[in-house]
């Protein structure tokens, strides 16, 4: 697998627990963002982006919970990418539903753009976990002079 001396261990148990912070971070932040009342004279501007927040929102903060997992783990098989997927849809439900106690609406087609999201998240972080290794790795690596 991975070569994780002192140092490397010590190096990845703080970027885990950075990228850990992050997702709890944005995921408050989200929770937040999509529970506080719209004024009515946003909602012009907002509509018309509505779709590409939800979609943006939920593909961020897929790649942030997967970062901060496989930081603490190591590499992530199919079932931690289906827990997420899984994860993530529930709460992008219960998210829409909960909306209605602050006055918004609830819109299947805002938890079609999370669940999209979500998907692309799964797939930006697939491939860019092997840089982001990569780049761990290499950076203890002594080069060549």
């Amino acid at each position: 697998m991975h070569d994780f001396r002192p140092n490397r261990a010590s190096r990845l148990r703080r970027l885990a627990a950075h990228a850990r912070t992050l997702a709890a971070f944005y995921f408050i932040v989200l929770f937040i963002g999509t529970h506080l009342p719209i004024p009515p004279d946003a909602l012009d501007v907002i509509d018309n982006k509505d779709k590409l927040l939800h979609f943006g929102g939920y593909a961020v903060l897929t790649v942030v919970v997967l970062a901060g997992w496989e930081l603490t783990v190591g590499r992530l098989q199919p079932k931690h990418y289906f827990a997420v997927w899984l994860a993530g849809t529930v709460y992008g439900a219960i998210d829409e539903l909960t909306q209605t106690y602050v006055g918004r609406s609830s819109d299947v087609n805002d938890w079609g753009a999370d669940v999209l999201g979500i998907v692309a998240g799964l797939l930006v972080f697939r491939i860019a976990s092997g840089l982001m290794w990569r780049a761990i790795l290499m950076e203890e690596t002594p080069s060549a002079a």
